[in-house]
C-alpha cells in the first residue's frame, strides 16, 4: 500500500482496495477450513461476499482506465 503523503490517486486507491480485499478473503477462506456446520457456512458467505465486492472493484478499475484513455 502507499505510504507517501500525498493525496493518492482513484486507481492507487482501486488497487490498495483490491489488495485488501484479497487479504480478507484469504483469511475468511482458510478460517472456514477449520469451522464445520452453520460456522462453516457463514465464513463461506463471508468469501462469497468479499468476492462480489472484488468484482466490483474490478469493474470500476476499467472504468477508471478507459477514462483515461
Amino acid at each position: 500500500m502507499s505510504n507517501n503523503s500525498q493525496t493518492p490517486t482513484l486507481a492507487q486507491l482501486i488497487d490498495e482496495t483490491d489488495e485488501l480485499l484479497r487479504c480478507v478473503k484469504a483469511t475468511a477462506y482458510e478460517s472456514a477450513d477449520n469451522l464445520k456446520g452453520s460456522q462453516r457456512d457463514h465464513s463461506l458467505s463471508v468469501v462469497h461476499l468479499l468476492e462480489v465486492i472484488q468484482v466490483k472493484v474490478t469493474q470500476m478499475a476499467r472504468i477508471q482506465a478507459a477514462s483515461q484513455l
